[in-house]
């Protein structure tokens, strides 16, 4: 544990914070760490990977897909340039299949968020044909 969280649970031990102020205080030392770590990576050198590999044995095809996470974040910030009226029969779109995110929503805070937990996000996916990977990485 490192020593910002042992500082806010030793300042909810004495009393002088409540559990509230406490969950704020370590939900922002938790999002500063992770900021710190994306900084400290080489601008450009991330990216979003799907990658489907037949197992050994078996016919099925390769898939490696390979997208820069600046990528992302540009095309997240050109959503801002759809009119209004297409932006209500996609966010209908959306909504009917079940997928609740608001497009309208997205501002820079929403996006750095975004693409810092599409940092930490690994789905591995293992079926008798192929092993299926989604992460981001170098």
């Amino acid at each position: 544990m490192n020593e910002e969280r042992m500082r806010i649970l030793h300042l909810l031990s004495e009393g002088k914070i409540n559990a509230t102020e406490a969950e704020q205080l370590l939900s922002a030392t938790e999002k500063t760490l992770v900021q710190e770590q994306l900084q400290r990576r080489e601008p450009g050198s991330r990216y979003f990977h799907v990658k489907v590999e037949p197992k050994e044995g078996k016919s099925a095809e390769r898939v490696s897909i390979k997208i820069p996470l600046a990528l992302f974040k540009a095309g997240l910030n050109i959503s801002k340039l759809i009119p209004a009226e297409a932006m209500g029969t996609i966010q209908s779109s959306l909504n009917e299949k079940g997928l609740t995110f608001d497009l309208t929503s997205l501002d820079q805070e929403n996006i750095d968020e975004l693409l810092s937990a599409l940092e930490l996000m690994s789905i591995d996916v293992d079926t008798e044909e192929t092993t299926v990977k989604v992460f981001c990485g170098p």
